[in-house]
């Protein structure tokens, strides 16, 4: 028997998780984003302006899905700038409904509004006067507890960067409800956008989260870097949502990972050309694959759950260096 861990039914949509605009702090509108990255090969972008939640069906059509969303950070001091050695929580929330306009737990009174947030947070912004907060506060748990907070208003939280933001596992080991960490980050490239590490040590610690990639451009010298596929069932906002909560997706910046599947207890995997292939566990148990002077498009591995512990995921490296990360199977998922 074949079980499939990415579907067999479907198919692979291109997506950036993690877009600015000249709403915020961008360079481009978000016309030329969506024509941009549709010149790219791109299916979707989740546009993610900073600290304002705006819609963009208009962008929508039978070739292109604009996701939407918005991102926050949670500073040491809300006064000053991030500077470059101030730790900082940045978070995606990602409507789950493309008629999910309204910000949760809005900060009505914030003083950081990169760019014209502010503006448009005042003039298009929609919240709910009774779900209004004061400040926020640098702590992990009243972090942990916003998290939980929006996510019970339908919203898909993605922890941010987290090398870039300076943040150890004090800071994000005490988070729940997070659907996503971000591990690799196309504009922090010059100061290691690929945060696996972090994502292993969620793991380990018993978050369960998936693997996203996203550019977060600003500007087009940061876009097609990092991106995350979604196998969905049609080209929708409801069917990409819907994928993504699922986890029906891996994290890129260049590696196909085209099938995956269980069948006579071993594991295939199906790729583009690659010169290594990993599977990483829950302790030391790991199967791989590599070469400096052949590539690889199937591997397979024996399955050996007894010794994985809670899971195992997949990695890919091309001979550019570039990653790919599957999310973490569970063993116990898996019958």
């Amino acid at each position: 028997m074949r079980i499939h861990l990415l579907p067999e039914k479907g198919q692979f949509y291109k997506v950036n998780l993690h877009c600015h605009t000249n709403l915020s702090d961008g360079q481009m509108s978000p016309e030329e984003v969506k024509d941009y990255y549709r010149s790219m090969g791109y299916d979707a972008v989740c546009f993610t302006d900073h600290e304002v939640l705006i819609g963009h069906k208009e962008l929508c059509d039978e070739h292109f899905v604009a996701l939407h969303g918005y991102e926050v950070a949670i500073k040491q001091d809300l006064s000053a700038h991030t500077a470059s050695f101030m730790p900082v929580y940045h978070l995606n929330l990602i409507a789950e409904k493309q008629d999910m306009l309204t910000m949760p737990r809005y900060f009505l009174h914030n003083p950081s509004m990169p760019g014209q947030s502010r503006h448009y947070a005042e003039t298009v912004g929609q919240y709910d006067p009774e779900d209004i907060i004061e400040t926020t506060v640098y702590d992990p748990e009243w972090v942990a507890d916003y998290v939980e907070a929006v996510s019970k208003k339908g919203f898909l939280v993605t922890y941010n960067h987290p090398q870039w933001s300076l943040q150890t596992g004090l800071d994000y080991l005490a988070l729940r409800g997070l659907h996503a960490i971000e591990v690799i980050n196309g504009a922090c490239y010059g100061v290691n956008d690929n945060t696996s590490l972090h994502f292993e040590q969620m793991l380990r610690d018993g978050i369960d989260v998936i693997p996203v990639g996203g550019d977060d451009n600003h500007a087009k010298p940061h876009c097609g870097l990092a991106y995350t596929m979604i196998k969905a069932e049609e080209l929708t906002y409801d069917a990409l949502i819907e994928a993504y909560k699922k986890g029906d997706v891996y994290a890129s910046e260049g590696p196909e990972l085209r099938e995956l599947y269980i069948e006579d207890d071993t594991i295939v995997i199906k790729t583009s050309p690659v010169q290594g292939v990993f599977l990483m566990s829950e302790g030391r148990a790991v199967s791989n694959v590599r070469s400096y002077t052949k590539t690889y498009t199937e591997v397979r591995f024996p399955y050996t759950p007894q010794r994985y512990g809670r899971y195992f995921r997949i990695e890919l490296a091309d001979e550019r260096g570039r990653k790919a990360y599957s999310r973490a199977y569970y063993v116990e998922e898996i019958s």
